[in-house]
């Protein structure tokens, strides 16, 4: 067991020697949205919002009961949206593609914008792990040496971590190379552009985006405009489309979850009707062949606590008709959710 421990802490040493360091950087966020309203309109593939949509959105926030609506659709990705002009080989360095995909991507090429936004979010990942890497193998190399059986697998589970880590520099360095302060900052403004365009990802990174981690958000106060007039038409197209991550986060920010730690909450407020519609939505969505979790159970008994026995009936059904008709009756698979938030965390 000794042996085992030793190798693990020797093993870290080893990789921090053959990889660390490619990057510093800043961190990232994202978390939960709200959802059953009227999608703003899709003109020239991008979603916009229009004065209907907004009031159609308060009236879903009191009203979560009414006839689910007809959904205007949302691509399943950029790439669905895509442009007749071929894309740049992939990890291509992202220096010299940045204009010319930047001028595409304001021009409405979807592809174009959902590749900007993939690409810089690798590169401010790459710059996270910069930092995250060596404090993490410095905690591991100047502890104790684990002993029991748990503080082995532990160990183990942060090696593998770090490991990943470094493949991950190690496979983007030569994409964000040179990559300018500048361009990292372009990557809120592009993750808006690829959700408009139809990329459920950057949609659910945007909406649950972490304003403390938004790179040079203090020198771009116009973000936060963009972000409370986008975020909930974003978040209702992306529901419309089947987009579990998004009822997580609606669910969470309706909820007023203070472990969100996002924006989302301040846009939505706290709506307990809500939550519960968008928390029973999940729980039928519940991977086939497995139990509910206890945390969902908690909450919706929580929830339900607070309303009316009529307003759950209304609630229920309401969740059951957003379930068959934007997820075709289907359940998620399992860990679709997590690993889509995981995804979208090499983000802003």
């Amino acid at each position: 067991m000794q042996r085992t421990s030793l190798f693990v802490v020797g093993a870290v040493a080893a990789l921090l020697v053959a990889g660390v360091g490619y990057y510093s950087g800043r961190k990232t966020g994202l978390q939960e949205a709200h959802g059953d309203a009227a999608v703003a309109a899709m003109k020239a593939g991008a979603v916009k919002a229009t004065s209907a949509d907004r009031a159609d959105v308060g009236a879903s926030a009191s009203s979560p009961t009414r006839a689910a609506p007809t959904p205007r659709k949302m691509p399943n990705s950029a790439a669905s949206n895509g442009s007749a002009a071929a894309l740049p080989p992939p990890g291509a360095p992202l220096t010299q593609i940045f204009d010319d995909l930047k001028a595409r991507a304001d021009a409405g090429d979807a592809a174009a914008a959902s590749r900007l936004f993939s690409d810089l979010q690798h590169c401010v990942a790459a710059q996270r792990l910069g930092q995250f890497l060596p404090a993490m193998a410095n905690r591991m190399l100047s502890g104790e040496l684990p002993s029991s059986p748990d503080e082995i697998e532990r160990s183990d589970r942060q090696l593998d971590r770090v490991q990943r880590g470094l493949e991950f520099q190690q496979s983007t360095a030569a994409m964000c190379a040179g990559i300018t302060p500048n361009q990292i900052a372009a990557l809120v403004p592009a993750t808006l552009a690829a959700a408009q365009l139809g990329d459920l990802q950057a949609a659910d990174c945007y909406v649950g985006a972490n304003l403390n981690a938004w790179p040079d958000v203090l020198s771009n106060p116009g973000w936060i405009s963009d972000y409370k007039n986008s975020a909930l038409p974003l978040a209702n197209a992306a529901v419309q489309q089947g987009d579990w991550p998004m009822v997580g986060l609606l669910a969470a920010a309706n909820a007023g979850n203070p472990r969100s730690n996002n924006m989302l909450n301040q846009v939505t407020g706290t709506d307990t009707l809500q939550a519960y519609t968008y928390t029973k939505l999940m729980s039928l969505g519940q991977p086939a062949g497995t139990p509910p979790s206890s945390r969902s159970a908690n909450a919706l008994s929580t929830l339900s606590s607070q309303l009316t026995p009529e307003q759950v009936q209304g609630a229920d059904a309401q969740a059951q008709a957003m379930y068959e008709q934007y997820f075709n009756a289907t359940p998620r698979q399992a860990g679709q959710v997590a690993n889509s938030m995981r995804a979208c965390q090499a983000g802003f």
